[in-house]
């Protein structure tokens, strides 16, 4: 008998929790036909069609519980007693319980209050939760997360930064926690590792969602210090990822007053992201919080240094050896010096280049989907 996975998603966006998932799922329908997967959004996204493309049965949940117009006649048996509408969480819940999962994989904390709601239905079922997730962005998006670990059987973890959170604020047993870095489709092939760049111009790119957590606003003070430092220098900025069009206007006026307009660009969210991860020199990884970060794969593996805060990203653990500079936490001078480091010496932007190339090729689906799954026959 087939085993039958439920794997729940809080959205099917391009971004990294719900890419990581779905490169996971794409091995297993690959590689375990012995497994039945099964995917449950929270919400839907850009990904939407490939989710439903990779699995068995595809549950949208917040498009199963919309509320929908209710008939004349049954607003006034409402009114009278008479009829009482079905909740439509309830039912939801209780259909997907009844099928009896043998796995159900939460992944990223906004998932695990679903994951223990539909375990109350089917208490045989074993809980996986995948925490993604840093201490702000916990506190921020499932405070309670303490009353939710009982019922979890193993915590996975991408970075060792991220064990070492849950061990100290969260008090997770070090045995219930497995540290698997990320992993990204390899779709770097040679011709596009080796394409020239289209643009003379020193290009320092940062990518995605625009957002407090992946400090934006520090991408912007390093430009604005560059240009105070080296005024000729032509070094122009580029960030590529998904902006609120409020954001965007912010961004734009920030821009306007400290005269970057000319310098400093924001993409948007784009599909080709290979074709702008090529033109850039060196890669800026400005966030204050970011477990192990996909982006920092995909520009490793076209050859580009990686600049990045000190506590606050994953992949360090990867950099610390070389392949770029680890500077103070928010120290945006520093970052910055380590831009013009890289200007002015490209030696040391070809070694650093030429060592991400090799490191990163250890984290593609063939290399750690097998061992997501080894956690999960463990359990």
């Amino acid at each position: 008998m087939k085993k039958r996975f439920l794997f729940i998603t809080h959205e099917t966006s391009r971004t990294g929790a719900p890419m990581v998932m779905l490169l996971f799922i794409k091995w297993l329908q690959d590689n375990k036909p012995e497994v039945l997967v099964d995917v449950l959004a929270l919400k839907g996204g850009s990904l939407e069609a490939d989710f439903q493309a990779n699995c068995n049965t595809y549950y949208n949940y917040a498009l199963s519980i919309k509320k929908e117009g209710m008939p004349f006649a049954k607003r006034i048996l409402k009114k009278l007693g008479v009829y009482t509408p079905l909740n439509k969480k309830e039912v939801f819940i209780s259909n997907v319980s009844s099928i009896g999962y043998d796995i159900i994989y939460a992944n990223t904390i906004i998932s695990i209050p679903m994951s223990i709601d539909i375990k109350y239905g089917s208490p045989k079922s074993k809980i996986i939760g995948h925490i993604h997730e840093l201490e702000v962005m916990i506190k921020n998006m499932l405070p309670n997360l303490n009353c939710f670990l009982p019922d979890i059987e193993m915590v996975i973890v991408p970075a060792k930064l991220v064990k070492a959170n849950l061990l100290k604020n969260w008090k997770i047993d070090e045995s219930q926690i497995k540290v698997v870095y990320e992993c990204a489709f390899k779709d770097c092939s040679v011709s596009k590792i080796e394409k020239k760049k289209e643009t003379h111009s020193f290009i320092v790119g940062a990518s995605g969602t625009v957002d407090w957590r992946k400090g934006y606003d520090l991408f912007v003070l390093v430009a604005r210090y560059i240009k105070a430092q080296q005024p000729s220098a032509v070094i122009v900025f580029k960030w590529v990822g998904r902006l609120s069009k409020q954001v965007a206007n912010i961004i734009d006026e920030d821009l306007n007053k400290m005269g970057l307009s000319d310098r400093v660009t924001f993409v948007g969210e784009v599909e080709n992201t290979e074709d702008y991860f090529n033109d850039f020199d060196v890669f800026l990884m400005p966030s204050r919080e970011d477990p192990f970060p996909l982006v920092c794969i995909e520009v490793g593996l076209l050859g580009k240094p990686i600049i990045s805060f000190d506590q606050a990203v994953g992949t360090n653990e990867i950099l610390k050896d070389g392949g770029g500079f680890i500077v103070p936490y928010l120290d945006v001078v520093a970052m910055a010096e380590s831009v013009l480091t890289y200007y002015n010496n490209r030696e040391i932007l070809e070694r650093h280049g030429t060592y991400n190339k090799v490191a990163f090729t250890k984290f593609t689906p063939e290399e750690i989907c097998p061992q997501l799954y080894d956690i999960i026959k463990s359990i």
